[in-house]
């Protein structure tokens, strides 16, 4: 009966205590790993318990045999970890954990200077809008560069009075457009609008009504391409989609 009040009295402790102190006493196990160490002792015990019972029909000198179930494997595995962790110093707990952050920012930086690399080989889009007064006469730019470097395409639309934000949406419409219809099937795409990236990106909501069905245009063409990436971009480095926002003003393209 001691047995099986220890296995529930430690399921319940893994169940439900937060276990502050035992945390504090070893700091490379959070709260669920823990958890599950308890849960584990508590198998162990009700499996040994189970082990000590004499065989049906056996009396009192009876013997059962048993395979090590999966679940005894575990505890055991566990409580190996638990007791490896408990003779580690704290100092070279602290030296695996420094390892281990090193290591993953190595890992970070590796996939990083991959994925520059690799948006370097693409054809880019540079878009931007403009409203002067904001709301006041507007205009739309964008602009395609392929993996050479090399201008393919300057699209460029007047708007009429409208706000910067939409303009900024329209610029980036009619660039998913014309590299659809270039035949584009991975694209960059870069744009000085933070808001807008970040509500394609889903970080921002959109709030506003008028942008809504904007947004939900911009983010069906996105859909189409096989491989796309929507990043910001200081505005000095989009001076090419500014200029085409900014003519198309100026001339009422």
């Amino acid at each position: 009966m001691a047995k099986a009040v220890l296995a529930e009295l430690l399921r319940f402790i893994a169940a439900n205590e937060e276990l502050p102190r035992t945390r504090a006493r070893y700091p490379g196990y959070d709260r669920d790993a823990l958890g599950r160490l308890l849960a584990a002792a508590a198998d162990r015990v009700e499996e040994a318990e189970k082990a000590r019972e004499p065989a049906p029909g056996a009396g009192s000198k009876g013997i059962k045999v048993r395979k090590v179930s999966d679940v005894e494997k575990a505890a055991q595995r566990a409580a190996a970890e638990l007791d490896e962790a408990m003779d580690l110093s704290k100092a070279e707990r602290d030296r695996r954990k420094k390892e281990r952050a090193e290591r993953e920012a190595a890992e970070r930086a590796a996939a990083d200077a991959a994925a520059a690399a690799e948006a370097a080989r693409c054809t880019r889009l540079f878009t931007d809008g403009a409203a002067r007064g904001n709301p006041g006469p507007a205009g739309a730019g964008a602009v395609i560069v392929n993996a050479d470097g090399h201008i393919v395409a300057k699209i460029g639309k007047f708007l009429g009075d409208s706000t910067n934000n939409v303009a900024e949406y329209m610029g980036l419409i009619l660039g998913l457009k014309r590299a659809k219809a270039m035949g584009i099937k991975e694209l960059e795409v870069l744009s000085d609008s933070e808001l807008m990236v970040k509500q394609l990106a889903g970080d921002y909501a959109v709030k506003a009504d008028h942008l809504r069905p904007l947004h939900d245009e911009a983010r069906a063409l996105i859909a189409g391409f096989d491989r796309i990436q929507v990043r910001h971009v200081p505005r000095e480095e989009n001076t090419l989609a500014d200029a085409m926002s900014n003519r198309a003003i100026d001339e009422r393209l």
